[in-house]
């Protein structure tokens, strides 16, 4: 179903195509997760891709409603964000307009943080508070969603961009926070379930909130996953947890569990494959270096690693640039492909509206994504619709000779089954299997960047302000 009057042509691969395409060189999917950010916050000057007009946009605020503000370069390593579940995604995307994003975080910050006399107070903290994703955080009375980075604070996003795949139509599966953004990228699906204990599948509907697991209670998720699938047959699969998995739902001694949800689904816990979601990432560093990686594995990150505001840009940068690195030293390299990704936009401005509304979950607004391969296309810009629903069906493909999720003869109430979605692009299309493989691209894991820390008596500003 369209949403706004935006269509994308897409090419898609004819069924059963996939094993003849790839010709079994891709033997492990790696999927790196990280944290809350748009892709225009990351990539809007990216040449070639689908970034900031040039016509410059300039969006209304409540604040200052004589004055306007425009996307402006932000170099400073912490940023702070917005909100960035459904109620705030919709007031952004204003109907298409995508012009909602100062006046929601303005309506986030509170009547606290209004400038008082016409001069606002930036360095003031409003509260020490709990974010959208239950994190606590000091929130300063900032306004930064306007603010984007560039390839003097990227330069190894950018260098992965510039030598593989780049994809500027990748939108959030679903409009909504972390752990429902987590629920589809391992389903396609998040809804709650309140019947769980005798569990009851026809009790689950869909929800943009979402609800927590815990190892004490009966697993909530009761719909089908796609380890499920994988168990089924015989592929293997990991999740790699950066500290190992933390000890409560949005801690930070390691990955939170709202991020690794695989334990909470009542299929993990029924083929007895809870320890495959519980690794702790040094494995991965082990397995990567012996050539033992699973066939599918997916690396989640911990607070400080990942990117999420208020967190480090320059030391989540690093972190995916050991992982990437630590593949590329490795065995299988020349049989591997690498998904990064952002499971969120956390608040940031981006002009691209949502093409389609598939259900009540969205897709949400664009988040970057990346590929890197030894076969993925070089330099390439990929304009295709997607979302980790194609990464889901990517599996499919490539290890379950096209097997979906509706084919797993498990009862399962989901509105629609988004593996499937003929609107998307197909990630297969961002390869090309007759080329000579390419060589590792080992980077600096602390390249030189323009990011700095905020002195204590800077004043940032929300983006060049014009008088209406």
């Amino acid at each position: 179903m369209t949403l706004f009057a935006v269509a994308f042509a897409s090419v898609a691969l004819a069924p059963g195509s996939a094993a003849v395409i790839n010709q079994g060189k891709l033997k492990h999917l790696i999927f790196i997760v990280q944290e809350n950010r748009s892709f225009d916050h990351y990539f809007g000057t990216y040449p070639g891709a689908d970034g900031i007009p040039t016509a410059t946009p300039c969006l209304p605020s409540q604040w200052y409603p004589s004055q306007c503000f425009t996307p402006y370069p932000n170099h400073l390593d912490s940023n702070q964000g917005g909100s960035l579940k459904i109620a705030a995604q919709m007031l952004d995307i204003d109907g298409g307009k995508m012009d909602g994003f100062v006046i929601t975080r303005e309506q986030q910050l509170g009547p606290g943080c209004a400038p008082h006399d016409g001069k606002p107070a930036p360095r003031r903290i409003a509260a020490t508070m709990v974010d959208d994703e239950g994190f606590t955080q000091d929130v300063h009375c900032l306004v930064d969603v306007m603010g984007y980075h560039d390839g003097t604070d990227l330069p190894n996003y950018w260098s992965y961009a510039q030598n593989y795949v780049l994809q500027d139509h990748f939108f959030e599966s679903t409009m909504s926070w972390s752990l429902v953004g987590h629920l589809a990228l391992f389903s396609g699906w998040a809804a709650v379930c309140p019947d769980t204990d005798p569990p009851q599948i026809n009790s689950c509907y869909t929800s943009p909130a979402g609800v927590g697991w815990s190892p004490n209670e009966a697993p909530p998720y009761l719909w089908t996953d796609i380890t499920y699938l994988l168990y089924k047959n015989n592929v293997s699969w990991r999740v790699y947890n950066d500290g190992g998995l933390a000890g409560s739902p949005q801690g930070k001694n390691g990955t939170a569990w709202i991020w690794d949800v695989l334990p909470g689904f009542e299929t993990v816990n029924q083929d007895d494959q809870v320890a495959n979601a519980e690794y702790d990432q040094t494995q991965f560093f082990n397995d990567a270096s012996n050539g033992t990686l699973p066939q599918v594995a997916w690396l989640l990150p911990k607070y400080d690693d990942a990117e999420h505001p208020q967190a480090s840009i320059a030391q989540g940068q690093s972190y995916v640039t050991n992982l990437v690195n630590a593949v590329m030293n490795g065995p299988d390299w020349s049989s591997s492909a690498i998904f990064i990704t952002y499971d969120d936009m956390g608040g940031f401005y981006d002009h691209e509206p949502p093409p389609y509304a598939f259900d009540s979950l969205g897709l949400g607004i664009r988040v970057p994504a990346m590929i890197i391969s030894p076969y993925a296309k070089t330099g390439y810009v990929d304009h295709q619709v997607c979302s980790t629903d194609c990464y889901l069906a990517l599996i499919e493909k490539v290890f379950l000779k096209g097997e979906s999720l509706s084919q797993s003869g498990r009862p399962d109430p989901r509105p629609d089954y988004r593996d499937t979605e003929s609107q998307y692009g197909s990630l297969l299309n961002d390869f090309d299997f007759k080329h000579t493989p390419q060589r590792p691209l080992i980077l600096s894991t602390h390249p030189m960047t323009l990011l700095r820390q905020d002195p204590v008596d800077a004043s940032p500003r929300p983006g060049r302000q014009v008088r209406r």
